[in-house]
């Protein structure tokens, strides 16, 4: 999944990450929370994001759509 942002919002979005407990540490990176794992990158106008597992009892949209509401 892609979600167009500046670099303004990404440091906002860092922020808040590190908050929750995730590093959203450079440009790209692999994070892990609550049975999901996914990763990511930053070009400086996208974030991409890749869930690699999840818990067995979610879809991979559904997981994307939390995912989108928490980096919104």
């Amino acid at each position: 999944m892609q979600i167009a942002m500046t670099e303004e919002q990404f440091e906002a979005l860092g922020v808040r990450a590190r908050a929750q407990g995730i590093d959203l540490g450079g440009r790209d990176g692999t994070i892990e929370k609550m049975g999901v794992k996914a990763k990511w990158g930053f070009d400086g106008a996208m974030l991409t994001v890749e869930v690699l597992e999840k818990p067995f009892f979610m879809t991979k949209e559904s997981v994307e759509e939390r995912l989108r509401q928490a980096l919104g």
